[in-house]
């Protein structure tokens, strides 16, 4: 089985294209560049912060929530360490952020989402079924693959399921397309441009998990640096001479800023720029997409799922395209705690952010035929106004070079950065970290 990949195909840029990124991550010498202010202290803000700071530059990074962390997000209240954003380093080798989980001393465990046992109805569907389901499924992906090259800009993934004869009434190919598609690109087929589909880049090894969360490696990059809380920038000014940074707070000027802010809140148009940013920009700000994965997280007395079912998987996948989660971890795996992490992506994630904790929760519990847990916590990454989404996604009439345009600084003042400004590991944690070392080292040429 393999239909659960991180990614279902690389076509053609995967550990080339990255080599130039990677050999960039060394230290750097003493500059005597002006100061910095860096928006945003997420992965990328955090990157390009303490490359700057390393190198001898003045940094100030102002950030609107009251931590730090952005769309990673360490929460210790069921107990234990629970990542409700960004859990995973996907691809392990060759990775920036297998060394930097080294350095933070972070532990990590492989998983493997291939490793799933499927539920229909409380039931255990038939190991043979759920794979027949998976290489049809790579059959499918297989058909897709020589249309993405010359698909028309207008075309999406939707339309490609149809064209290879995907079965999207059979409740295993909804729950394929749910898993595989929902809760991987955080969109939809509908969503997804044709073309550009599977054209990521991807590390091998596999996939890690911190036990003990991404904080770590936040922490890690974090430290001694001048980060200030409670910050909204609400307006950034632009000049030969410098920069204007507004926030809640203060007004802050500098030689320099990099913009660091998730699309969601770039799209929703909260921070005025003055002037106005290039038409180019703002256009691909328009195009681009940018997706919503939630989490619905379990904390049980006891691990029913391992009794009921005889589960030891790292994964429980929940057959049919609008069950409340399209798939399940299994905290056991990583932790010693009862635990089940339950995903779900684009449209259905959308539809119930409106939900109740408790109806979310009575959904889950019903599908799996489980007893009351002894603690929940419900994500609603699109309801967050310092997020406004999961992370990026090529939608229909969108493509990698908007994705250039709005890495590209403006008048050599203003700099951006995030997972939505790397061409290639768009979506992950890896391509924000390493968005912020190339800004930063833009700067400090």
């Amino acid at each position: 089985m393999f239909a659960l990949t991180r990614r279902q195909f690389t076509l053609g840029l995967g550990a080339v294209a990255a080599t130039p990124l990677l050999a960039a991550c060394g230290g750097g010498g003493v500059t005597t560049r002006g100061h910095v202010v860096v928006v945003g202290a997420g992965m990328s803000g955090l990157a390009a912060a303490r490359r700057l700071t390393d190198a001898g530059v003045p940094v100030t990074v102002v950030e609107a929530r009251s931590r730090i962390g952005g769309r990673i997000w360490t929460d210790t209240s069921l107990g234990l360490p629970v990542d409700l954003g960004a859990a995973w380093i996907h691809g392990s080798q060759g990775n920036p952020l297998t060394g930097l989980a080294a350095q933070a001393g972070a532990h990590t465990v492989q998983t493997n989402f291939d490793d799933v046992v499927v539920l229909d109805g409380g039931r255990t569907v038939d190991p043979a079924a759920v794979e027949e389901v998976s290489w049809n499924w790579a059959g499918i992906i297989d058909e897709i693959e020589p249309m993405t090259f010359d698909a028309a800009p207008d075309a999406s993934l939707a339309d490609g399921l149809v064209w290879a004869g995907a079965d999207l009434d059979d409740p295993l190919m909804q729950w394929m397309v749910a898993a595989a598609i929902g809760a991987e690109y955080a969109a939809d087929p509908e969503e997804l441009a044709l073309r550009w589909f599977g054209h990521e880049g991807e590390f091998d090894g596999p996939d890690l998990i911190l036990p003990g969360g991404y904080r770590q490696l936040i922490d890690h990059l974090a430290r001694d640096l001048d980060i200030r809380l409670d910050a909204e920038v609400t307006r950034i000014a632009y000049d030969d001479a410098g920069v204007t940074v507004e926030t809640a707070q203060e007004v802050l000027r500098a030689d320099r800023v990099i913009v660091t802010v998730p699309l969601g809140v770039l799209k929703a148009d909260v921070i005025v720029f003055d002037p106005p940013l290039p038409q180019a920009k703002r256009a691909a700000v328009e195009r681009l997409g940018f997706g919503l994965l939630d989490k619905v997280v379990l904390r049980f007395d006891e691990p029913f799922w391992t009794e009921a079912y005889d589960i030891h998987s790292d994964m429980l996948g929940i057959a049919g395209g609008a069950q409340p989660v399209s798939d399940l971890v299994n905290g056991l795996r990583f932790t010693d705690v009862p635990l089940l992490v339950g995903l779900r992506g684009g449209a259905n994630a959308r539809a119930r952010e409106a939900d109740s904790d408790q109806r979310t929760v009575d959904e889950v519990l019903a599908a799996l035929r489980a007893p009351d847990p002894v603690g929940v916590l419900v994500t609603r990454w699109a309801a967050d106004s310092y997020a406004r989404g999961s992370y990026s996604f090529l939608a229909v009439g969108s493509s990698p070079s908007d994705q250039q345009a709005l890495a590209e600084p403006v008048s050599d003042r203003v700099a951006f950065a995030g997972e939505a400004t790397h061409p290639e590991f768009f979506a992950t944690v890896h391509g924000a970290y390493l968005s912020g070392l190339r800004e930063a080292d833009r700067i400090l040429r």
